[in-house]
C-alpha cells in the first residue's frame, strides 16, 4: 500500500511539472519599461500552494516555479523581455507604456503583450497583460493590473486547456538594478488534467532584480 502511495505521488508530481506546472504566473515589474539601450536582469521564484489534490491520502500539495528574465530598453516608449518559465519552455513579451514614454516621472500605465513555447514544447503560449503603477521611486514602488494566459497545444497528445485570468499587486522595493519585488496573483485556472478540485489559484512570489539576479543566472 505504501509503495502505491509513494508511486502515485511521483507519477502525479511528473504530470505537474511536465504540463500545467510551467506557464509564467508572475510579473515581477512596474508599467515602467526599461531605459533605451539598458539591459536588466530579474529571477522571479513563486509557489502555488493548492497546486495538486492527493485524492488518496486527502492532501493537497505546492508547486514551485522559478523564472529567470532578461528585459531589454527597445526604444522611449517600451522594451522587450525573454523569460524561461521554470526552464521548461521560453516567452518573450513586447511592454509599451501608455501615457508618455518610458522614463517619464509620475504615474505609468503599459500593456504588455507576448508569446512562446511552455511545457517542454508541448504548448504554445499567450498571454496579455495590462500594468499599472505608482511614481517610480529607489525606495517602493507599488504596481498591480490584470492578466490573460492561454496555452494552445501543438504537439501530439498535449491536452487542451481554458484561459488563465487573474490580478496581481505587488511592489518594488528598490531599483531595478538592486531590489525585491513581493508580490500575490490569483488567477483563475481550470485544470485541464483535473488534478486539483478548486478553480482558484493564489500564487505568493518573490522577483530578485539586478546585479543578485544576474549572479543566479548568468546570462
Amino acid at each position: 500500500m505504501m509503495t502505491f502511495k509513494y508511486a502515485f505521488r511521483c507519477v502525479a508530481l511528473l504530470s505537474v511539472i511536465c504540463t500545467v506546472g510551467c506557464i509564467p504566473l508572475t510579473v515581477g515589474s512596474t508599467a515602467r519599461p526599461v531605459a533605451v539601450g539598458t539591459t536588466v536582469n530579474s529571477m522571479s521564484v513563486y509557489v502555488v500552494p493548492n497546486s495538486f489534490d492527493d485524492s488518496i491520502n486527502k492532501r493537497s500539495y505546492p508547486r514551485y516555479g522559478v523564472d529567470p528574465e532578461v528585459r531589454f530598453g527597445l526604444d522611449e516608449y517600451s522594451d522587450i523581455g525573454v523569460r524561461v518559465p521554470s526552464f521548461s519552455g521560453i516567452v518573450a513579451n513586447y511592454k509599451r507604456r501608455l501615457n508618455g514614454v518610458s522614463q517619464a516621472p509620475g504615474a505609468a500605465t503599459a500593456i504588455m503583450v507576448g508569446g512562446g513555447v511552455v511545457n517542454w514544447g508541448e504548448h504554445a503560449h499567450l498571454e496579455a497583460t495590462l500594468i499599472t503603477s505608482a511614481t517610480d521611486n529607489d525606495r517602493f514602488t507599488p504596481y498591480g493590473g490584470v492578466r490573460a494566459m492561454q496555452v494552445i497545444p501543438i504537439s501530439r497528445g498535449a491536452v487542451r486547456d481554458s484561459p488563465t485570468l487573474g490580478g496581481f499587486f505587488g511592489a518594488r522595493i528598490g531599483t531595478v538594478a538592486a531590489g525585491i519585488s513581493p508580490e500575490i496573483g490569483v488567477f483563475y485556472d481550470h485544470s485541464a488534467l483535473r488534478i486539483r478540485k478548486g478553480n482558484i489559484l493564489v500564487v505568493p512570489a518573490i522577483t530578485v532584480h539586478g546585479d543578485f539576479a544576474r549572479f543566479l543566472v548568468p546570462w
